[in-house]
């Protein structure tokens, strides 16, 4: 499915404010299922077993603040050869335990290290750094392919609550430029720094910044269907982790183009966008429904209920 990459700002657009992006992703816990092609793998198991042993028993025969021993930079070499190893298998082949494992392996001794040695040797420091990144790459394409593999549209959930819907889907008047635009989602009116939940289980793609829509995330929930939440003030989550219905993906705010704060919410499918409020259960009387939260929606100017965008990627 194509989908939009992050933009850098446009001359006279937004510039992104400083922003914490959280550290630990929940990827790193360990997932309940693997693809149905994915198989551990007991070379790597073996590796990081030796490794972290012997990283124990070199750190317990020097004082706090001495070098790192020569034997402890070739320990950290041939672990990180067998990782090599272990991602040249395809990512349909790879078990997201052994991911898991080997992610956690490799940071809780880099940090054991940093504490007992006076001095990490710049180039290693770099070396350990590069492949949890990679790890961290190989586990969110795995997650992918699993998201994929999902073809029913799962049921979605109001992304912050209480729901009050201040702009419809649909063509409008554009508030700040001024000209008729597609409006490719719906806008829900929120506090800055209100809490922003993921509306149906799946695996964030995309999660920083992007351009007019500010700080973004972009959730998979099933094969070619996703979500995305713009305007954040911050993000909570990164490309690759996994997330369930209710999780918080980011607090509200007004980042990019926006007039004050609020969250632009969207809702794809099969390369087009949907109105929202199609998926979203209302009452009779057609107020909005969230849980035990009812509210009416805020009326909006006839212009903006006109058509639908039909095949339009932003």
């Amino acid at each position: 499915m194509a989908r939009p990459e992050a933009l850098e700002p446009a001359p006279g657009e937004a510039t992104p404010p400083p922003v914490r992006v959280r550290t630990k992703a929940r990827a790193t816990k360990a997932p309940g299922k693997d693809l149905p092609t994915a198989r551990t793998s007991p070379e790597l198991q073996a590796a990081l077993a030796s490794f972290v042993n012997r990283a124990r028993e070199y750190r317990q025969q020097v004082k706090r603040g001495s070098p790192m021993p020569g034997e402890q930079a070739e320990n950290w070499e041939a672990v990180a050869e067998a990782l090599d190893g272990f991602l040249e298998r395809p990512a349909e082949e790879t078990s997201s335990l052994d991911i898991v494992r080997a992610r956690v392996t490799f940071e809780a001794e880099l940090e054991e290290d940093a504490r007992t040695y006076g001095d990490i040797p710049e180039p290693l420091a770099e070396s350990v750094m590069k492949r949890v990144k990679a790890l961290s790459a190989r586990m969110s394409e795995v997650r992918r392919l699993m998201v994929k593999t999902i073809r029913e549209v799962p049921r979605f959930t109001w992304p912050i609550t209480p729901v009050s819907v201040t702009s419809r889907f649909g063509e409008r008047e554009h508030p700040i430029l001024g000209q008729t635009r597609d409006h490719l989602g719906i806008d829900l009116a929120a506090r800055r720094g209100q809490a922003v939940f993921a509306a149906a289980p799946g695996v964030v793609l995309n999660a920083g910044w992007n351009g007019n829509y500010g700080y973004q995330v972009e959730i998979q929930h099933a094969a070619r269907v996703f979500t995305r939440y713009s305007h954040l003030s911050r993000v909570l989550v990164e490309p690759g982790q996994i997330l369930e219905r209710g999780d918080p993906v980011g607090l509200a705010g007004d980042t990019g183009m926006a007039t004050g704060v609020h969250l632009h919410f969207e809702l794809w499918q099969d390369g087009r966008p949907r109105d929202p409020l199609d998926d979203l259960e209302r009452g009779e009387d057609g107020a909005v429904e969230s849980g035990t939260v009812s509210v009416q929606e805020t009326p909006q100017p006839r212009k903006q209920q006109g058509r639908r965008p039909v095949g339009r990627r932003p």
